[in-house]
């Protein structure tokens, strides 16, 4: 039996050094949810493929899977930030949203495409089961990168916070052009691969497979749980 060709896979497998493990310390780390709003919601993209003429069954059918997705995401999210809250963990959340409905006033790169969210409406809402409580940050921008659109850098910096746990919508666009800036400058990031997810699942894994350790380390919801619960067991 012929041995295969090498391929790129191969001699990356050799050569990578894999972005190293961190700790996960209170007060040094932040639950970081990044537009968890309801404008990512299956029943929205329905109504707007429906009212652009699509067939309403065939829309319904392909985006069955997506409304999984989006519902698993939003409840891995969801246990991650009752765990957080329980342990004292910072939380911060990341809302998309214009400051009114001037387009002017929404960041070009948006406002090119149609994405203008007006105060006040029921896209803008955060899902319920993650919806910010009274102590916890909500930094609210126009654009995608959290990093570029809000003051959030100089507040973590002060702070103390130095790594991030992040999940969100959607992972190809506003969590993408998010964690990348943020491991540029200096953060720690861990992804959680269950708490995020695209319009597609290709889309999704693509950003996945592109940036685990590259510049990140990717887990699991319950990979994350078990590192939060000891912080907790090892704590004075």
């Amino acid at each position: 039996m012929s041995k295969s060709k090498l391929s790129m896979e191969d001699i990356l497998a050799v050569l990578s050094k894999p972005y190293p493990e961190f700790e996960v310390e209170r007060g040094k780390a932040a639950l970081l949810l990044i537009d968890m709003q309801k404008i990512v919601k299956a029943e929205v993209l329905f109504k707007e493929a429906v009212e652009a003429g699509l067939p309403e069954d065939e829309v319904r059918e392909v985006l069955r899977n997506y409304d999984t997705r989006i519902k698993r995401a939003v409840a891995n999210a969801q246990n991650l930030l009752e765990v957080c809250r329980e342990k004292s963990f910072d939380i911060i959340h990341v809302k998309l949203e214009a400051p009114t409905e001037d387009p002017r006033h929404t960041a070009k790169i948006n406002r090119k495409v149609g994405l203008i969210i007006p105060p006040g409406s029921m896209e803008s809402e955060f899902f319920e089961e993650v919806r910010p409580i009274k102590g916890e940050l909500v930094f609210t921008k126009t654009n995608g990168g959290a990093f570029t659109g809000t003051s959030i850098d100089f507040v973590l910096r002060n702070m103390g916070v130095t790594s991030l746990i992040v999940c969100g919508f959607i992972t190809d666009q506003c969590v993408l052009a998010t964690v990348v800036q943020a491991a540029d400058i200096g953060y720690d990031i861990i992804l959680v691969d269950d708490g995020c997810t695209a319009f597609t699942r290709e889309a999704h894994e693509a950003v996945i497979n592109s940036l685990k350790d590259v510049c990140l380390k990717v887990k699991k919801t319950s990979e994350v749980l078990n590192l939060i619960r000891k912080v907790e067991a090892t704590s004075p």
